[in-house]
C-alpha cells in the first residue's frame, strides 16, 4: 500500500541537452506501492526523467536514490528490478513473439522462461501469434508484445512513457488489466500521460512537469479528475 518506505527519491535534477535545459531542478518521491502519473505538454521533459530514472541517461546533476542506493552506481541487479514500456518498443522486428520474449527472458535470467514466456503470451492474447515475426505484427499486437516483454521478468518499479498512445481497445484493456493488478500485488509505477482519464484512473498521486520543473503535485483523493483537468488546463495556458 502507497506509505510505505520510500522507493525513489530523486532530488534536484538537472539536465541540459546543448543550451536546451530538459530538466530545472526536479525532486519527486515515489513509495513503495505507489502509483505517480506525471502529466505534461510535449516537451516539458517527462521522458527524460524517465529516461534518468530508467539509467538510460546516466549524466545529470542531483540525485537519485533507487531501492536504497545511488542510481549513478546502479548494477545489473537494479536494472533488473525495472521494467519500461517507452515509444519504441525495443523488440527484434525479424525475431518471432516467443522468441523476443526468450531473448528478455534470458537477458533478466527468468526462472522456468518458457512457462513465464507461455503466461505473458496467453496474458497478452497473442497465442495464435506465437512463431510470427514482429515485422508481421499490427501495431496494436507490438504494443501487446511490448508490454509482455516489460513484466516478463516480474519487475518491482514500471516506467511508462505514454503507454496507452496507439494501443487498440484490446491493448488498453489489456494494459489496465496489467496496472491494476500490479500495484495491488506492492508494485510501483510511474506513468507520464497526456491522457488525464486514463492517468487518472491509476493514480495514487499527480504531478505537472511545465518547461522542465514540478509546477503542481497533489494526491489524488485530495482532489478530483475533473478538477484536475481545470487546473491542467490553466497551467497550459500559462
Amino acid at each position: 500500500m502507497p506509505g510505505e518506505p520510500g522507493l525513489l527519491a530523486a532530488r534536484d535534477i538537472t539536465k541540459s541537452f546543448g543550451r536546451f535545459k530538459a530538466l530545472r531542478s526536479v525532486s519527486l518521491d515515489l513509495a513503495a506501492g505507489e502509483f505517480l502519473t506525471i502529466f505534461g505538454r510535449n516537451g516539458a521533459g517527462k521522458t527524460t526523467f524517465l529516461k534518468i530514472v530508467s539509467s538510460i541517461i546516466r549524466t545529470y546533476s542531483g540525485s537519485v536514490i533507487l531501492f536504497g542506493s545511488d542510481l549513478k552506481r546502479a548494477d545489473d541487479d537494479t536494472r533488473r528490478r525495472i521494467g519500461f514500456v517507452s515509444h519504441e518498443s525495443l523488440l527484434y522486428k525479424d525475431l518471432s513473439v516467443y522468441d523476443n520474449l526468450m531473448f528478455y527472458a534470458r537477458l533478466y535470467r527468468v526462472q522456468s522462461p518458457g512457462q513465464r514466456i507461455a503466461e505473458m503470451i496467453a496474458r497478452v492474447d497473442l497465442e495464435a501469434k506465437t512463431t510470427v515475426p514482429v515485422r508481421a505484427l499490427s501495431r496494436g499486437m507490438r504494443q501487446r508484445l511490448a508490454l509482455a516483454r516489460a513484466f516478463i521478468h516480474g519487475p518491482e518499479l514500471l516506467l511508462l512513457d505514454e503507454p496507452f498512445t496507439g494501443l487498440d481497445e484490446r491493448a488498453s484493456e489489456i494494459l489496465d488489466g496489467f496496472l491494476d493488478e500490479f500495484v495491488k500485488h506492492g508494485g510501483s509505477v510511474v506513468m507520464v500521460t497526456h491522457d488525464i482519464d486514463r492517468g487518472w484512473r491509476h493514480a495514487h498521486r499527480v504531478a505537472v512537469l511545465d518547461r522542465g520543473a514540478v509546477v503542481y503535485e497533489t494526491p489524488a483523493a485530495e482532489s478530483s479528475a475533473d478538477a484536475f483537468r481545470d487546473k491542467y488546463h490553466e497551467i497550459l495556458r500559462s
